[in-house]
């Protein structure tokens, strides 16, 4: 697999994982993170360049990379299994522990219920909802690809189609106050853009052809455009990361970055991390902000800094001791 290792994934990779940290160290809503005002220049850099892009982005990578190895239908069982171990025993390990040091640290946002810990078996929790949802998408891809079913362009095209409209009908079809068991709903969100980085590897001639070359800058400046107004209320239409213009930002932005071949060696070694930095950082976010702020700094600018810093470093001192030791390395970090 190392030599296999694309240089323009591993620099993306280690790109969206900052980008997950900085857009944690702001925070998804105004009372999360920093708790910047919606009116602030960071809540519009997260609206504009960090919302839309990195989820996508992720997952489109995670689906390019899982064509390098894809499941076979006499191997899909241990396929899951190694899924188990790799994605959710970690979401479960790590996210207890976050749940308990939020409940029991001073300054925390957004405490739970002690008694509600149960639930982090069954309901996706805070940043790990990710996890869980992108587990459920390994599943589905496991059982489709084992039937051959996106080995032709058309085929993949009538997939991709089926879980982008998927998508888009979710909150429609689909109650608010539906509980989201297993975090199915985020499944919906991340499958379109999973399809789609297996077909970025598999189908390489689609994507170069001249009218996917012409047409993918042209929707992507229409939609941020859109984006924009929306953002300065020039035009009365909503936004958000999960509708068609958000997706499309999302989707094309990817597809634009990969077509620039990019290789930054300190973003690929940043990359190396990026699975250790999502499960942990959010430990390093919160701890660099309440400790300043016991000091009794409040500046913006100071605890973005210090913030970010140790989201991004913490998690990898953290990787390095968690896996000298076999119990530690499989519960926290999924290896075996």
């Amino acid at each position: 697999m190392k030599a296999q290792k694309d240089t323009t994934i591993e620099t993306l990779r280690g790109a969206v994982i900052i980008l997950v940290v900085i857009g944690h160290v702001i925070g998804s809503a105004s009372d999360g993170g920093m708790k910047v005002s919606d009116d602030s220049f960071l809540r519009y850099f997260y609206y504009t360049f960090i919302d839309p892009i990195q989820m996508p982005l992720f997952t489109v990578i995670a689906g390019w990379v899982y064509t390098l190895r894809p499941v076979v239908r006499e191997k899909i069982n241990d396929f899951i299994q190694k899924k188990v171990l790799r994605v959710l025993v970690p979401m479960l390990v790590v996210g207890i522990c976050y749940f308990l040091l939020q409940y029991f640290t001073p300054g925390t946002n957004n405490k739970g219920n002690l008694l509600d810990i149960w639930k982090l078996l069954i309901f996706p929790y805070t940043l790990f909802w990710y996890l869980y949802s992108l587990f459920l998408v390994f599943v589905i891809i496991a059982f489709i690809d084992s039937f051959h079913k996106m080995n032709t362009i058309n085929n993949w095209l009538i997939i991709f189609c089926i879980s982008f409209f998927m998508l888009l009908l979710r909150d429609t079809i689909i109650p608010s106050e539906q509980p989201n068991y297993f975090s199915y709903k985020g499944t919906i969100y991340l499958l379109p853009c999973f399809v789609l980085g297996v077909g970025l590897n598999r189908f390489k001639a689609f994507f170069q052809g001249r009218i996917m070359k012409y047409s993918i800058p042209i929707i992507l400046v229409l939609c941020v455009i859109i984006q924009q107004l929306s953002w300065f209320k020039v035009i009365d239409y909503s936004v958000h990361k999960d509708t068609i213009v958000g997706l499309l930002i999302g989707l094309l932005g990817t597809m634009m970055l990969l077509r620039f071949h990019l290789k930054t060696n300190w973003l690929i070694w940043f990359g190396g991390f990026a699975y250790s930095i999502y499960l942990f950082h959010a430990f390093g976010t919160a701890g660099g902000r309440i400790i300043l702020k016991r000091f009794d700094i409040h500046s913006s600018a100071l605890i973005f800094i210090v913030s970010l810093t140790a989201g991004l470093l913490l998690p990898i001192v953290a990787e390095k001791i968690l896996d000298k030791f076999k119990i530690t390395r499989m519960l926290f970090l999924g290896k075996s």
